[in-house]
């Protein structure tokens, strides 16, 4: 295995999303990474601020492999789905 020395290296701290990230400053084939803040702040991949009972859940995206081998899982999100189908209905309705 290979190593690099990045010893002397220049860093540079980003802020982004209540996340600080670090980067090397000349060195671009190494993406920027995280070192601080609130990791769990936000839902991965959206711009939706993950709620903070939800921070000791490591991963809040479902796993639809799992949910469809497991009846219920699958019974309880078929009722989170028809739970939300209200709901979206009922904003609708109050615009």
């Amino acid at each position: 295995m290979e190593q690099s020395n990045t010893k002397h290296k220049a860093l540079i701290f980003e802020r982004a999303n209540g996340i600080t990230y670090a980067r090397y400053m000349n060195d671009p084939t190494i993406p920027r990474w995280p070192v601080g803040g609130n990791t769990k702040g936000w839902i991965p991949g959206t711009n939706i601020v993950c709620p903070k009972e939800w921070y000791d859940i490591n991963d809040v995206t479902p796993n639809f492999s799992i949910i469809l081998k497991h009846e219920k899982l699958k019974d309880a999100y078929k009722k989170f789905l028809l739970e939300q189908e209200k709901y979206i209905a009922w904003e609708k309705l109050s615009e």
